[in-house]
This record gives C-alpha cells, structure tokens and sequence, in this order.
C-alpha cells in the first residue's frame, strides 16, 4: 500500500491549533462521536485566549526550523512519493511558511478556538474539528493545487463531495461538512452507507456528548475541559473477538481481511483479561501559558492494582524536591516483586487459560515464576531503589580527554547498606582502607579506583542507602540526599530534567558535528538549533509513576520560560 501523503502537512496543521473548544452542543465535533466508540479524544471548552496566545509564541519561533525539517523530508523521501504528491506537499509547504501566524492562519480557513474530535467509528479513525471559514479553505486547497500544478481527486456520495487522495488499497477521504473540516479514510469499493456514516451525515443513534460520557471522565478524574479521551480495552476485545459487523465487516471484506474466528471460551476468556485492564483514560489538569499537567491513567483490577502498590512502595528521594538538571528515582524492592510476580503466576496455574491461543499465557507465566522463584542472595535482595542526579554533563572542549565533566549523585537504597558495603570490599580490596560510617558524612574514595582523567568521588552512608557524589555542590548536599524521604504514596518512578540538558546536547551535537562528512553537517546544525530553541522555552519537566488502587497514574507537569 502507498503511503498517503497528501494534504498531510495540512492536516498536520489543522490538528495543531485544535485544542480548544466551547462546551459541546448539537453541532460540536464531540456530538458526531457514537456513544460506544472504543476511543475518543475531545475537548469541553475553550483554552482562555490569552493562555492559546503565550503557548503558540514558541511554536510560531519553532516554524521556520520545522519549514527546514519538512523540505529535507520532501526531498529525502524519494519513491514513498510519487511525483504528484511531492509537487502539492512542497506547494502546501511554501503556502504555510507565508501564513505563520494566529491571524494569518485565520485567512486560510483555520480556527485556533476549533472545537475537535478524534474517534472511532467502530475501529476506523474519524477527525473532525471546526472551520473557522470553510470557503477560504477550500479556496487555499485549490490555490494549493494552482501553485502545485496537481490536482486532488475528488470525489462525491450523496451530495457531499469530498477530496480523496490514496491509492487502489486505501483512500483518505476530506471533506468540508458544513463549518467542520472532517478526516477520515475509506477502501476503495466503499458503500455509500458507510462513507456518510464515517464522514457523519448519518448521525450515531446515540453520541458521547448525550451519554455525558467525557464529563463523567472529567469529574471523576479532575480533568480540566481542554481536553480528555479513553482508549476502552473491553469494548475494543468485543468488537475484535466475534465476527466484525458494520463498517468494521466492509472494511475487512473490502480490503480481504482474514475472518475473525473465536469460540465462545476464547471470547469470555479474552473478555476476562480485558476487564482486568479496562480502560486507558487521559485528560489535561492544567493548562495555562506556563504550566502544563497532563495526567493518563491505567485502569486495573483492584485486587490487581492493590497488590501492586503494597509491592513496589515509593522510589527513593520522591518525597523532596528534584536535585540537578536531571534526576532519577526508581523503585526496585527485589523481594517483593518476586512475590507479586509469582503470586500472578500462581493466579494462572490455578486456573489456565482454555482458549488455544492464549495457551502461551500459561506456558510464559510457569517460565518466569520458574525463573523468579529463586533464592535471591544480598546484596541484590536487599535492593530497594535507585536515585540518580546530574548537575552537569559538558562534554571536553579542546581537549584529548574523552571524559566528559560530569558533577552529580548517585544513591542505591537497601535494607542492608553495611552488608552492600562489606560486599563491594571483598570485590574491591582497596575500599577496605575507606573507613565509612552510616552517619551521612562524605569520605574520598582512594584515586587509584577511579578511571584516568575522572575527578575525584565521595561516598557517604546511612542507614537506608549508599550514596556517591561528585563536585563540589553536589558532594556539600550528599547528607541530605541520603536523608531525602520516599513520598508517602507508591510514586514507583520520577523523572526530572530542566531546559538546560537540552543546551547540554546541544553543544554535545555541535562537537560531533566537527567529525562529521560535509554533507551531513546540515542536519546536526539543524539538530543543534533545535536543542537551542527547546532550552530556551523549557524551564522543567517532571514525569512520575503512582500505583493507586484502581491503576496506575502517569502525570507529566512541564513548566515554560516566560516569551
């Protein structure tokens, strides 16, 4: 199947400045969405003005760069892309490059405030958001196809024309429906039935907005309203696991896909498993011109998910602020992992899986507790986490030294620290001259450990961890890192880093690029700018992992630089 590329950019553009929107009502992108779609991704209400404004200033800086990226695709591509469609994509190219602003996009039809859906109809995806002037879109496409010199094909069901570029196998289908601007794709022997259905001039019997289904979600989670979706496992496992029926059947007979065959213990058994994970839901906390908070929940079985918590506890250090320009925490309690672990597969010889292809459930599940089901001998048994900082990563400048000057901390959480330490002695029989007490107080480790060229390292214990540090700042902080509290919920994972690491690659790229053939040094220049334009909007971005009850909770927060 060739690759449809036209229009991409377009869409890509469109899909952009779509997250924004008023409540949903009767003609909302939201309200062509069926009440049992097995994903979704839409929006409440309309991000404030001013905070759309301050977040599209750094991309409106990005564009000129991204303008560079997209030409050297174009021209890289080389048979992905057939004359045709390169013509218009370098056309739709320069026409964008001209209308790089809020108002400029305004002129070609687009909606910043759009309202937007993305969905399933079924299996098969539909985007649908407003135009904000849908004559001078489409008078953009065909100045497009002026300047490209090509055309798209276009094509009609019922009284809705729409353009349809694709090849013999699939086809996108575009379509300008009333002030929406609607994506989707089609096979090539499509019912007229099922293009108005995915393009929605035949509306669902019943949609997502009536069912208040994201406002549920909303609530239920805090979400704000700009913007909130699901991906549903369960009503994903029982559309796949029984014959397709509606658009899914055209589709999979049109373009010969295999038939769906499940007997009915497959089914329940497929069903059980899905239930235990039923739903993937996400939605945005805060959105404001500088801080952002997205948060994705994985749903589990509560017996499953509480299991889980008691397992694997909090990273070490995740109850205190972040350190450094990066810093990384980590649960790992060996011991009560392997329990988790072979309790599961316990679960499933006590009851294995009938249907003949989920036979590798079982067979997998007695490998690994086989596996797991060990003596786990110190110092690794004792292992409760891992931390790690980096105030500075510089590589050499000027220099024979490959060594780049890294400043940092190290800590590894444990049960038994005096146990690790006697450990690391008999591996190494020079670290039985350092004399380390669990008091926190830093001591050098001996120069002739380390490698030619590394600055000098400290060590320092307590007793929960033992941890290393190197530069100045960093070795001054080593007693308090070790003293850092775990948070009181089971924060699994956290993951910090500020804009700064971004400058780090930066001048890593630029160091490289020196050694580089000539023709290729365009792209790490390219690259290295890239990295300069995302430290100066990014001040940080934390990511953390929390089990919780009923699942686990992924939250990102990432704070911006003022314009």
């Amino acid at each position: 199947m060739r690759l449809i590329v036209r229009l991409a950019a377009l869409i890509a553009a469109a899909a952009l400045f779509s997250s924004c929107s008023k409540p949903p009502a009767a003609d909302s992108p939201l309200a062509y969405v069926p009440a049992d779609t097995p994903y979704v991704y839409g929006n409440l209400e309309a991000v404030p003005a001013a905070t759309v404004e301050q977040l599209s200033k750094p991309i409106q800086d990005y564009w000129p760069m991204l303008f560079d990226l997209y030409e050297s695709m174009i021209k890289d591509a080389g048979p992905a892309i057939d004359g045709s469609s390169r013509k218009i994509a370098t056309a739709l190219l320069e026409e964008i490059k001209t209308h790089n602003t809020w108002d400029k996009l305004r002129q070609i039809g687009l909606k910043p405030d759009s309202r937007m859906a993305f969905y399933g109809v079924g299996l098969v995806p539909v985007l649908r958001m407003e135009l904000g002037d849908p004559a001078a879109f489409k008078a953009e496409v065909a100045r497009v196809e002026g300047n490209a010199g090509a055309k798209l094909p276009v094509a009609k069901t019922g009284d809705q024309e729409y353009w349809a570029p694709g090849d013999d196998t699939l086809a996108a289908a575009i379509a300008i429906q009333g002030n929406h601007l609607v994506i989707t794709m089609f096979p090539p022997n499509a019912s007229d039935a099922l293009k108005q259905t995915l393009l929605g001039l035949k509306r669902p019997a019943q949609n997502i907005v009536d069912a208040g289904t994201l406002q549920a979600l909303a609530k239920q989670h805090s979400y704000s309203p700009y913007g909130e979706g699901f991906v549903d496992f369960v009503r994903l496992v029982e559309i796949l696991s029984k014959p397709l029926a509606g658009s899914d059947a055209e589709f999979a007979q049109t373009l010969g896909l295999p038939a769906i065959a499940s007997d009915a213990t497959c089914r329940a058994e497929y069903l059980e498993i899905a239930h235990k994970f039923p739903r993937v839901v996400f939605g945005a906390e805060e959105l404001s011109a500088q801080r952002i908070r997205i948060a994705t929940q994985l749903e589990i079985d509560p017996r499953i998910a509480q299991q889980f918590a008691s397992a694997i506890g909090a990273a070490p250090g995740t109850g205190a602020a972040s350190q450094g320009a990066i810093d990384f925490s980590i649960a790992l309690p060996v011991l009560k992992l392997k329990d988790f672990w072979i309790a599961q597969a316990d679960a499933v010889a006590a009851k294995p899986y009938a249907c003949a292809t989920l036979q590798s459930l079982n067979d997998g599940f007695a490998e690994s507790k086989a596996k797991v089901d060990v003596t786990v001998p110190p110092p690794f048994s004792d292992l409760m986490g891992l931390r790690s900082s980096v105030s500075k990563f510089e590589m050499s400048q000027g220099s024979s030294s490959k060594v780049p000057d890294v400043t940092g901390k190290l800590l590894l959480a444990t049960n038994n620290p005096v146990a690790a330490l006697a450990m690391a002695q008999l591996a190494l029989p020079e670290l039985q001259k350092v004399k380390i007490s669990p008091d926190g107080k830093p001591v050098a480790l001996p120069a002739d450990l380390l490698p030619a060229g590394a600055p000098p390292l400290m060590v320092a214990m307590s007793d929960k961890a033992v941890a290393f540090a190197t530069g100045a700042d960093d070795i001054a902080s080593l007693g308090a890192y070790l003293a850092d509290p775990a948070a009181a919920t089971p924060v699994f994972l956290r993951m910090h880093f500020s804009g700064v690491v971004y400058g780090w690659m930066a001048r890593s790229f630029e160091a490289m690029k020196e050694s580089m053939p000539a023709d290729k040094q365009s792209q790490f220049q390219l690259q290295t700018q890239m990295f300069g334009m995302y430290e100066k909007w990014l001040r940080s971005s934390d990511f953390t992992l929390t089990a919780t009850p009923t699942g686990i909770q992924m939250q990102q927060v990432i704070e911006l630089n003022s314009p």
